[in-house]
């Protein structure tokens, strides 16, 4: 009963703290020029990440290095002067040190992984906590690839185990 009254406050205090906008970091994606920022965070962290699209080409070190941003909770990653269509967000897993695979290009699903955000000259994107997401911008200028770890830190797993 513990765990179960532990892992209903989380959502609880998470819903209660109050959403920080201001860009904690921000970038210049390099071939489409878009502006990318990070928020509602203050513990971040860019420790390199590989990433192969299979599990066969994670075992035959066919990896491609991806740029990465780590953030503790659910941050807000904002895009500039693009639209919801011309971004577009999966699930990587992570297999190993820093290792993400992507096999079945599952889409994360709105309202229950994200919260889409519209804005005038933006779109906003508030990530749910503990998953790995690859946001991929497309716009006449190329592509652009980047990937945003939201780490749970309010939970306490090791709460709810048995002793």
């Amino acid at each position: 009963m513990k765990c179960f009254a532990a892992a209903m406050a989380v959502p609880a205090q998470q819903a209660a703290a109050t959403k920080d906008m201001t860009p904690v970091w921000q970038t210049d994606l390099p071939t489409t020029g878009v502006h990318m920022e990070l928020s509602n965070t203050d513990d971040i962290s860019f420790d390199p990440a590989y990433y192969a699209q299979t599990r066969e080409d994670a075992f035959y070190n066919n990896l491609h290095e991806i740029s990465a941003v780590m953030a503790e909770g659910a941050p807000v990653v904002t895009f500039y002067g693009v639209t919801a269509d011309e971004v577009k967000l999966i699930y990587l897993e992570n297999i190993g040190d820093y290792l993400y695979v992507d096999y079945d290009r599952v889409a994360p699903q709105e309202k229950l992984d994200y919260v889409r955000i519209d804005g005038d000259g933006y779109v906003s994107y508030k990530l749910d906590t503990a998953y790995n997401f690859e946001f991929t911008v497309t716009t006449d200028k190329g592509e652009d690839q980047y990937l945003v770890v939201s780490r749970e830190a309010t939970f306490n797993k090791n709460a709810c185990r048995r002793k």
